[in-house]
């Protein structure tokens, strides 16, 4: 995610970092070459009318692309949101269990309180090494060398044969819930609550999983790229004869509006990807971790994530 640097007006107009200019230089540059050529056709060797055309249809035509353009871009700004909506639901609902384990987890007997303070950290951590996988799950990356940082080799193990390891990893940390409630470790009241802040996390998990999984429909990306190029591409037939030498700006500018939408909504509709317009993903996961570290005393914990080149990732 670009942080805004907050850059004056002037200098904006000549940032190129996280603009669309990146993936839109070329098209626009072809359009912009082929108004060149129509212009200079028109120009020297005066086009005879049948193989140009009024700017009505254009006119019509530019103002139904940029509603549809807007449509498309509002969809893939709601998964954006949306998104951003769930990881910061995550954060809230890590940071809840590492509040209420410590809190509600009481040895129902003297001798068992390292036992129980034991299992508080391991809970704990488990939640750390939960985020970080959901993190590398979303990010289509292998969670298992960094998960096994966070936990031991046993415990990694049989997590190499699930096909959702996140889930895997709730219904775990179920299992020891019920195990420690069933030691009187936990009353009936507690246990429910802790259940409860599971089940948010599923939630959270099983949003985040519909909006990777489920793109905007393919045949309406298609639709609008193809719409966007023709229109571009016939553009300086239907302008030539009313601006003449000014056509290859007309076009230039107009195709950079188009294409620079057309992209913009490509690159948000995927959320947690590693692109420089995606979620800081891999940031909040290490935010939450920081914070969970310090919920069980640690001193010693990394700073807080920082843009790099005003980009959080």
């Amino acid at each position: 995610m670009i942080v805004d640097p907050k850059n004056s007006w002037l200098r904006m107009l000549f940032t190129f970092r996280g603009t669309s200019i990146s993936h839109t230089g070329m098209r626009i540059g072809f359009m912009t070459l082929c108004a060149c050529v129509v212009t200079y056709l028109e120009i020297h060797f005066d086009i005879d009318d049948n193989y140009t055309l009024t700017s009505t249809p254009f006119t019509l035509i530019g103002l139904a692309l940029g509603i549809f353009l807007g449509f498309r871009n509002n969809a893939a700004y709601e998964r954006y949101w949306e998104g951003r909506t769930l990881l910061g639901r995550l954060v809230n609902s890590s940071r809840t269990w590492a509040r209420q384990v410590p809190m509600y987890l009481t040895p129902s007997q003297p001798d068992e309180q390292t036992e129980v303070d034991g299992l508080k950290r391991e809970l704990v951590v488990y939640v750390m090494a939960y985020v970080h996988t959901l993190k590398n799950g979303l990010r289509d990356d292998d969670p298992f060398p960094e998960l096994e940082s966070f936990l031991p080799s046993e415990e990694v193990e049989p997590l190499r044969k699930e096909r959702n390891v996140p889930a895997a990893m709730l219904h775990q940390l179920g299992v020891r819930l019920t195990a420690a409630w069933k030691r009187g470790w936990l009353t009936d009241y507690h246990y429910q609550t802790l259940d409860a802040t599971l089940t948010s996390l599923t939630d959270i998990q099983g949003g985040c999983e519909r909006v990777k999984n489920t793109p905007i429909p393919y045949a309406y990306s298609v639709l609008i790229h193809r719409t966007v190029a023709f229109y571009c591409f016939f553009l300086p037939f239907g302008i030539v004869k009313d601006v003449q030498w000014l056509t290859p700006l007309v076009v230039l500018l107009i195709s950079h509006a188009f294409f620079g939408l057309d992209e913009i909504g490509d690159e948000i509709e995927e959320p947690f990807g590693k692109d420089d317009q995606d979620l800081p993903v891999a940031a909040l996961a290490k935010t939450i971790e920081i914070n969970l570290r310090q919920q069980l005393g640690e001193e010693e914990v990394e700073e807080l994530p920082k843009p790099v080149d005003n980009v959080l990732l």
